[in-house]
């Protein structure tokens, strides 16, 4: 019997001893994905205090973590976090986890594996604490932690095992490229923080490229065409169409091209047609629209390819493919349709990238 009771004190300690964790603040590892450190606010996409929008909208998405990533490694058998977020009403159209979530990518015989995703807690409170990964060997491991896409992060920590290390993880990037884009670059509607296409293709190529997403609200205003003048990059990658009018492209692209140009003459200025709108395929005024647009944008930008020597068009519209599969609801995309995305963009892109010697 007293054994019997020793080796159930021994398992209840054990388990103890297992599941003790330390907390790391995780704004003392690396952090990827900014366009610069922000003191105050390490987790802001851009810093505010420099750039002034009028738009309350924008003001509140540079606080908004899409793409930006936690570096760092450790021996810990257990990593899980316990986080804040500002309280806020959430899309329809996409999942929790990519709108207050985090997920986890450990690196692996080279390539950044999917090892665990964090649970959110209730929205109304901003609060939440979850277990990203358990159960794991004892040894050294290269971590990237993904922060939510739709959320201003306000605390963030890291917990691990009692007698684990964690230190910070240089960033494995040389090159850097900012995209520049609508909710499609902001990452509606992949399923998580890591599946938006422009954190996938940093997997994919070892190449950062930093999301500076701006839902609903990417409409060549000139505030962005400074802050994109002014922000530092290898090169620059533009979805630039999705969320201006017919009217709007061809009121603001020349001016915004120009400045851009000016200010990066000797780096590539990529820009990528629009998606079609599966809303389209039915919505006769939808179609009309998204048809115009389309040839808009077409039009202009072929004649700025050809006017700067470094100003690219990606052509076609029917990335998501022709059977309106790869969306959620027909016009943000889903896992599927950002696969085909990438599928179809990058080769080209990373063409015209090994030309100016980012590979």
């Amino acid at each position: 019997m007293i054994k019997h009771f020793a080796l159930i004190a021994a398992g209840v300690l054990s388990l103890h001893t297992a599941t003790a964790q330390k907390y790391v603040d995780a704004s003392t590892l690396t952090i990827i994905g900014r366009t610069c450190p922000m003191e105050g606010n390490p987790y802001y996409r851009v810093d505010t205090a420099r750039y002034h929008f009028d738009n309350a909208a924008i003001r509140r998405y540079c606080g908004y973590p899409a793409g930006v990533a936690v570096l760092f490694t450790t021996d810990s058998r257990r990593i899980e976090a316990r986080w804040t977020t500002t309280p806020r009403n959430y899309g329809w159209n996409m999942s929790p986890v990519l709108q207050r979530g985090m997920d986890l990518y450990i690196r692996k015989d080279g390539i950044w594996t999917m090892a665990g995703a964090s649970r959110p807690g209730p929205e109304a409170t901003g609060r939440h604490s979850s277990a990203i990964v358990e159960h794991m060997d004892r040894e050294t491991r290269e971590c990237m932690l993904y922060l939510p896409t739709w959320s201003e992060l306000l605390t963030l920590e890291i917990g691990v095992d009692e007698d684990a290390s964690v230190t910070p993880l240089a960033s494995p990037y040389k090159h850097r490229v900012i995209v520049f884009g609508s909710s499609i670059t902001h990452g509606a509607s992949a399923s998580r923080p890591g599946m938006a296409y422009p954190a996938r293709m940093s997997r994919m190529t070892g190449i950062e490229f930093v999301n500076l997403g701006y839902s609903g609200n990417c409409k060549l205003q000139p505030e962005f065409a400074r802050l994109l003048a002014e922000t530092d990059a290898d090169a620059f990658l533009f979805d630039a169409f999705s969320n201006p009018s017919p009217e709007l492209i061809r009121e603001r692209l020349e001016a915004f091209v120009a400045a851009l140009v000016e200010a990066h003459p000797d780096k590539p200025l990529i820009f990528m047609q629009t998606h079609w709108h599966a809303a389209g395929n039915f919505n006769n005024e939808a179609a009309q629209f998204h048809r115009e647009r389309i040839a808009t944008a077409d039009r202009m930008m072929r004649r700025l390819a050809k006017q700067y020597d470094n100003v690219y068009f990606l052509d076609g519209e029917w990335y998501y493919g022709k059977d309106s599969e790869g969306t959620i609801d027909c016009d943000h995309g889903s896992d599927l349709g950002y696969d085909r995305m990438i599928s179809e963009r990058l080769p080209r892109i990373r063409k015209i990238l090994r030309k100016y010697g980012i590979r």
